[in-house]
């Protein structure tokens, strides 16, 4: 029994990993956005350089239960609305420039957001760090599924190097640890 130790240590840690790895990655709600960091538009008009542009996907979510939207600049809330007008469609793309200033009139046109969203009282301005949220919550107000996306609105970009997700890390992590563990076993047996 003493002389098997590693090879349980070993079996527990992979099953670990790999179960947080597959978990990680079944999650359903989805939400990704195309850059980290986006240019903001202090033209006329509507941008057609891509530097100015943003895409996202998101999808996966459940149709019986309403679809949430969570925006904030550098922590301020900017919306949290649960009454979205998402089309049916699954997955959904959508592409958004954004302003350098907040329009005189304080009404913001953003695709993402359902519409026009007010601006009076919410954040300073349209620079800094944004996070938007899509989560569900089912007849009793508990949330059952959320996915989150983080990036830069700023002046000047700088392009920085995006390491792999964490969960496919915590996946590759569990196989390498199987592996390690059948070669012990298959060792053992000679």
């Amino acid at each position: 029994m003493k002389k098997h130790w590693l090879r349980g240590l070993l079996l527990g840690v992979s099953m670990a990993l790999l179960l947080a790895g597959g978990v990680a990655l079944a999650a359903s709600l989805y939400f990704t956005v195309d850059k980290e960091c986006v240019v903001c538009w202090s033209g006329e008009g509507v941008p057609t350089e891509d530097q100015y542009l943003n895409g996202y996907v998101y999808g996966g979510w459940t149709e019986r239960y309403p679809l949430c939207i969570l925006a904030k600049i550098d922590g301020q809330i900017l919306l949290d609305d649960c009454d979205v007008g998402f089309p049916p469609e699954d997955p959904m793309s959508e592409t958004e420039w954004f302003p350098c200033e907040w329009p005189e009139n304080d009404l913001v046109p953003v695709s993402v957001l359902g519409g026009e969203v007010s601006v009076a009282n919410g954040p300073p301005g349209p620079l800094g760090e944004w996070v938007y949220r899509l989560y569900q919550e089912n007849d009793v107000g508990v949330e059952i599924d959320r996915a989150q996306v983080r990036f830069l609105v700023a002046e000047v970009c700088e392009v920085e190097f995006v390491p792999e997700p964490g969960s496919i890390l915590l996946l590759g992590s569990g196989l390498a640890g199987l592996a390690g563990y059948a070669t012990l076993r298959w060792r053992t047996r000679e």
